[in-house]
């Protein structure tokens, strides 16, 4: 399954808020939320206030340990990510905050077709390697199940340091009828690096 991606066109008003968006982005202001502007550097608190409940939460711990001959040095970083979906007509928003404070805002393409007579995930053959969480949810909707798995450890050695990096893995499941395959997603910090059939009783 290779990645790909899609241009709606919707009409000049919707083509100026995006390019305002964007250009609000590029500048690291706010985005608008409801009517209220979020700032970088803003709490989780702040952000739930203004904004509400995300159609898509998820939180995951990097953590990345340093040795060489001075000693070893440890950094752990939670983060958050909090995707708002408003519908095709909307620009999904998605916000990711490092140990509890803001520090990206991004925008994901318009939001989800609710009509769900229309199969956007192709019976699963959109999904592809290299897809966020979110970009996911948009392609493919709430899976069947969701799973954290154990984490995976990447050993780096540059200039004589040694580098650990211990990424978190999470695994989604679709399924698409009794007479059709299902399909596994693998997820390794946020982002997808496997996708293989699944096959499930009649």
């Amino acid at each position: 399954m290779e990645r790909s991606g899609t241009f709606k066109y919707i009409g000049l008003p919707v083509t100026i808020t995006f390019l305002a968006h964007l250009a609000l982005a590029g500048n690291a202001l706010g985005l608008p939320c409801k009517g209220q502007t979020v700032n970088i550097s803003e709490t989780m608190n702040e952000v739930a206030t203004k904004c509400g409940e995300a159609v898509l939460k998820d939180q995951r711990v990097v953590t990345v340990e340093e040795k060489d001959e001075t000693g070893t040095r440890r950094n752990t970083t939670t983060i958050d990510e909090w995707s708002y979906d408003a519908g095709p007509e909307e620009l999904v928003q998605t916000y990711r905050f490092e140990n509890g404070k803001l520090v990206a805002i991004s925008n994901n393409g318009y939001g989800s077709v609710r009509d769900f007579s229309v199969d956007r995930c192709r019976n699963g053959e959109a999904l592809a390697v290299g897809d966020s969480l979110i970009e996911t949810y948009l392609k493919c909707g709430v899976p069947i199940a969701k799973e954290k798995l154990g984490n995976k450890t990447i050993e780096t050695e540059s200039d004589g340091i040694k580098r650990r990096t211990i990424l978190p893995v999470a695994e989604w499941t679709y399924r698409y009828g009794p007479n059709a395959p299902g399909y596994t997603v693998t997820f390794e910090n946020g982002l997808a690096t496997g996708i293989r059939t699944r096959e499930f009783g009649k």
